[in-house]
């Protein structure tokens, strides 16, 4: 919307909060092709589908074909990562199937032609990767060693257990899309042993752009899995590479998120709400609170999502841009009363147009005072403020 401020998409968002204050300084985006997003374990592709409504509507109201609009989306906008294979297949199949339908109106039209000429989903199923010891040596040789920087190679490594650490693993190389492109123009047919190398380079190459940080937004429900329930090389790669939200998978996901999206990018994310206030998450916070800025903030608590055991589940939904701004005043809801998903969507509709505000300076660690405060019936996420 900052980039469309009088755009009457607004009346579809029935959740879009209003910014207090205008921003002056955000990401600009100059037509709906370059808008980017990601959702970094994206299961069977729920958010990618909605997602895939919202982007639609952007262009036809930019004055686009209707009859290109589902191609340019699936071909530039949309991007899901995947370590489960059923999964990611599924969500390429679902939004193949949006696309195919066209309008998300009801408008079937578009479909023959769709399937006559069909679009790959940017779903990338991540898949483990091994090099024997010599053998980059050998293809390194016949390819130009100019293009193999020592970050690069260590890049080219970073895949041995993609199927473990999935989107959590931080690309060593910044750029993998351009050396990609060099890499594709090799001819290596002749060559059996350097074309089986080829392949794999060329796959880690193309899982290590799908990991760099390009992404306008990233969106993501994140698994959850506590540090005693990972199997061993993972704790060891959390405490590694994570060593501020180690604790859970989706703490680990928020850190990761935050840098997957390019400067100014957007991260919306429904979580688990512990991260709010344990002392185990302290550090957590205090990088976010330090870098970053908190947009809006919804504490949801339990009884969320009916359909997926919401008693046993507390939840918070939040909004982070990553670049922080100390003056702005993010907006925060608290949810927490409601006894069922309807009530806490009726709940959140009614106070959307006045949440509680707070700027990211008056957002402080430490939080020591929130232990003999987490029972209280005020305690949403106003343990933020200082």
């Amino acid at each position: 919307m900052l980039n469309r401020p009088n755009s009457p998409l607004i009346k579809l968002m029935d959740y879009y909060i209003k910014p207090e204050t205008p921003e002056t300084d955000f990401l600009r985006i100059s037509k709906p092709e370059e808008i980017k997003l990601c959702d970094p374990a994206c299961g069977s592709g729920h958010m990618l589908t909605y997602s895939y409504d919202i982007l639609y509507a952007i262009y036809e109201e930019e004055g686009y074909d209707a009859n290109e609009i589902p191609r340019l989306i699936l071909e530039n906008n949309l991007f899901g990562i995947e370590i489960d294979e059923r999964a990611g297949e599924l969500a390429a199949f679902a939004l193949t199937m949006k696309a195919a339908k066209g309008n998300p109106k009801g408008d079937t039209s578009n479909s023959r032609r769709f399937f006559r000429k069909p679009v790959q989903p940017n779903i990338c199923i991540l898949q483990n990767i091994l090099f024997e010891d010599g053998e980059l040596k050998s293809y390194m040789d016949a390819v130009g060693r100019d293009l193999f920087t020592v970050n690069l190679q260590t890049m080219l490594h970073q895949f041995r257990e993609a199927d473990n650490f999935g989107s959590l693993i931080r690309p060593e190389y910044a750029d993998a899309a351009s050396v990609l492109r060099k890499v594709e123009e090799k001819n290596l047919t002749s060559d059996l042993f350097l074309q089986n190398t080829h392949e794999r380079v060329l796959l880690a190459l193309k899982q290590a752009d799908y990991l760099s940080p390009k992404y306008h937004v990233v969106v993501a429900n994140p698994p959850y899995m506590g540090n005693r329930s990972m199997n061993g090389r993972l704790q060891v790669f959390a405490k590694d590479c994570y060593p501020v939200s180690k604790s859970d998978l989706f703490a680990m996901f928020i850190e990761r998120n935050i840098d997957l999206v390019r400067q100014q990018g957007l991260i919306a994310m429904i979580t688990m709400q512990s991260w709010m206030f344990l002392s185990t998450y302290e550090d957590l916070r205090s990088k976010i609170l330090n870098n970053d800025t908190i947009l809006s903030m919804s504490h949801l608590g339990a009884r969320a999502f009916d359909s997926i055991g919401g008693e046993v589940v507390s939840t918070t939904a939040f909004v982070i841009e990553n670049v922080r701004h100390l003056e702005y005043k993010g907006a925060y809801l608290r949810l927490t009363d409601g006894n069922s998903e309807f009530e806490k969507e009726q709940e959140l509709k009614a106070k959307r147009e006045n949440p509680y505000l707070a700027a990211t300076g008056d957002l402080k660690e430490p939080f020591s005072w929130l232990l003999g405060f987490v029972s209280s019936s005020a305690h949403p996420f106003f343990f933020l403020i200082h």
